[in-house]
């Protein structure tokens, strides 16, 4: 008995002895304080290194603030656990004991390391960490009047300095936090603005983004896109801004307001693939709505996005206060690869009117634009007013000439009705488009045509030659319906045409045109003689619930002046084969001279010869008398006696 006692002491003092060397051990804990640059901020990686003291290790390991164990080792080919935890250090020979975590958890708790050398001593290194979370969201919203003075401030307001680049591509880099004074909020300071600070407890430069809104008469919208893992949205939501709403944290605003809520919701994908008419609940396999509060208008679709997807989508929210708000958005393809076509404008079709009557000039592109300006054919510039109500009976909308009548600037459109057509309207007018995005100015063109009369011939002067085929005729303006088309010929000859098989028109003659219902009265004179030159007389009866009256027009055929062109073919073949005839005899006369045409040839040879000799004695008489000496030389001659002749 007493020997065991005297074994359970010894044990006891032994472990006594072990508790006291492990109490010795050095034991280091470094507290990180509020505002000192060792904090961490989520997302940083963590380090740790302890010099131990011990010499050579056995063992390096970490106790997590959960209570967690994990070896540390120090070989090439690193331990590495869920949590991203490594060794670092310059090894165990070195003495080194150390930590690297990838993306600690916010939050306050204790990290030590544990350190065993080779000669079986053991020491501990504890350190308070305190990771805390962003407290500055990375993206928000803020909205304000257009035309206001305002201080846009992007990121932590602690911030050690700032870059920050603007919608139009200002670039600031100033101390401290980010911020910028507008004196007066316009359309180039709307958008995303995008800011890069560093704060005493983030490890590397954080990107933020602001959205700027503004909004007019109390009215915000918010006109954009975002994206999760699995999905895209887009959405153009309207705020009441004389009231307060809620915010979830991502600056978008929540609640419900009875008094301003959205009629309906239509979104357009690009190239107007497709139209979507959405609400909460309701929508279609791929497309469902996308909004929290009443006023919202938006729609989310999965990844991967489709070909139709990528490009301008037009989104569109009509408000109880009658106005309708949005604008594009711009969903761009994968990787930022290219698959977006540049902005074109798309301009109405030739329009033909009856004079008095209203005509319009329409030209669009998918953007927002922030006026738009006509120019009429005689060179004026006329402004386009658009109306700040959409209501058809506002007085503000009949007033003048010039009517707009678009969707909207904010969807692209300058559709313009004018009133009182004259022929002086008559010619190519052009509309102007001003981008809101990069300030340049787009153009389209419409050709109009005033007539005089409801119906206008096709071509009021024709001419044919006989025996050829011509068409003639008349076409209602504005494309209304005809009872009956008939002809009167030059020699008063009358007939009725239309597009009717059984229909039996005299012989050469035959209906032309689209149909009576398409308002086009049209005759094809086949083989034309003498009898169908001369003014022809189009006449219809206009179908309409007034019952309106015959109208007629004049068609004037006539026979081409001059030579036809078959004689004009016919006299330029025989002009040359006569230059060729006589080129040919020239070149024979050259080459083959009679004898006849030899001796007068050489007879103007030797008159020619003997001019020159002449001359040549009255300019050596002329020497002689001017000098002391003079050398007669006599003329040489050939061995036959007779003076060369040139050839």
């Amino acid at each position: 008995m007493d020997h065991r006692r005297r074994l359970d002491a010894a044990a006891v003092a032994q472990v006594a002895l072990q508790v006291l060397i492990l109490l010795s051990s050095p034991t280091t804990v470094v507290r990180v304080l509020c505002g000192r640059p060792v904090w961490l901020t989520d997302s940083d990686t963590l380090y740790l290194r302890w010099q131990s003291g011990l010499g050579l290790l056995d063992s390096c390991s970490v106790v997590l603030p959960n209570g967690t164990e994990t070896t540390l080792s120090d070989a090439a080919t690193t331990f590495t656990t869920t949590a991203d935890i490594t060794y670092v250090g310059d090894g165990y020979q070195s003495g080194q004991c150390g930590i690297r975590a990838v993306s600690v958890t916010p939050g306050v708790g204790n990290w030590t390391l544990t350190a065993s050398s080779a000669d079986g001593r053991h020491g501990r290194d504890t350190t308070l960490v305190t990771c805390i979370a962003k407290q500055w969201p990375k993206s928000s919203t803020i909205r304000v009047t257009v035309g206001t003075a305002v201080n846009v401030t992007c990121g932590p307001p602690k911030a050690f300095y700032c870059r920050m680049s603007g919608p139009s591509g200002e670039v600031s880099i100033h101390k401290g936090q980010c911020w910028v004074q507008i004196k007066s909020v316009g359309s180039h300071h709307l958008d995303v603005w995008t800011c890069w600070s560093v704060t005493a407890e983030s490890a590397a430069e954080v990107q933020y983004t602001l959205r700027l809104h503004a909004y007019r008469e109390g009215a915000v919208t918010e006109v954009g896109s975002d994206e999760t893992p699995s999905e895209v949205r887009v959405f153009c939501n309207v705020r009441n801004g004389t009231t307060s709403a809620a915010d979830d944290g991502d600056g978008n605003a929540v609640g419900r307001d009875s008094h301003f809520r959205s009629k309906y919701c239509r979104l357009t994908l690009p190239r107007d693939a497709k139209i979507l008419s959405l609400a909460y609940g309701r929508g279609t396999t791929r497309y469902s709505y996308h909004g929290t509060a009443y006023n919202d208008c938006g729609v989310s679709f999965a990844k991967p996005l489709r070909r139709s997807e990528i490009g301008r989508w037009k989104c569109m929210n009509a408000m109880s206060d009658d106005q309708v708000y949005g604008g594009f958005v711009v969903v761009e393809p994968p990787n930022n690869t290219k698959g977006i076509p540049p902005l074109t404008v798309t301009a109405g079709r030739s329009v033909m009117v009856p004079k008095g009557n209203t005509f319009h000039v329409e030209c669009s592109v998918h953007s927002e634009i922030d006026y738009c300006w006509l120019r009429h054919p005689n060179g004026t510039a006329i402004p386009v007013t658009v109306p700040v109500s959409t209501v058809a009976g506002d007085p503000k909308r009949v007033t003048t000439r010039y009517r707009y009548t678009g969707e909207g600037l904010s969807f692209g459109q300058c559709h313009v009705a004018i009133g009182d057509a004259s022929t002086l309207d008559t010619g190519v007018w052009l509309c102007a488009l001003g981008l809101r995005d990069d300030r340049r100015e787009m153009y389209g063109t419409v050709n109009i045509t005033v007539s005089e009369s409801v119906i206008a011939a096709r071509q009021e002067e024709l001419y044919a030659t006989e025996g050829t085929r011509v068409t003639l005729g008349c076409d209602t303006v504005e494309k209304q319906p005809i009872a009956y088309c008939r002809f009167l010929t030059p020699h008063l000859f009358g007939f009725a045409v239309d597009e009717k098989s059984d229909a039996q028109p005299p012989p050469r003659y035959a209906y032309s045109g689209q149909g009576l219902t398409a308002g086009h009265c049209g005759l094809s004179v086949d083989r034309v003689d003498d009898s169908d030159y001369g003014n022809w007389t189009c006449a219809v009866k206009i179908l309409d619930s007034s019952g309106s009256e015959e109208v007629s027009t004049t068609v004037l055929l006539r026979k081409p002046e001059g030579f036809t062109m078959i004689q004009i073919i016919g006299i330029v073949l025989c002009g040359t084969l006569i230059s060729i005839m006589s080129l040919f005899f020239a070149n024979h006369l050259i080459t083959n001279p009679s004898a006849k045409t030899r001796k007068k040839i050489e007879k103007l040879e030797m008159q020619l010869e003997a001019g020159e000799q002449g001359a040549s004695r009255r300019v050596g008489a002329r020497r002689a008398q001017n000098s002391t000496r003079v050398i007669r030389t006599p003329p040489c001659r050939s061995k036959h006696g007779s003076v060369p002749r040139r050839i």
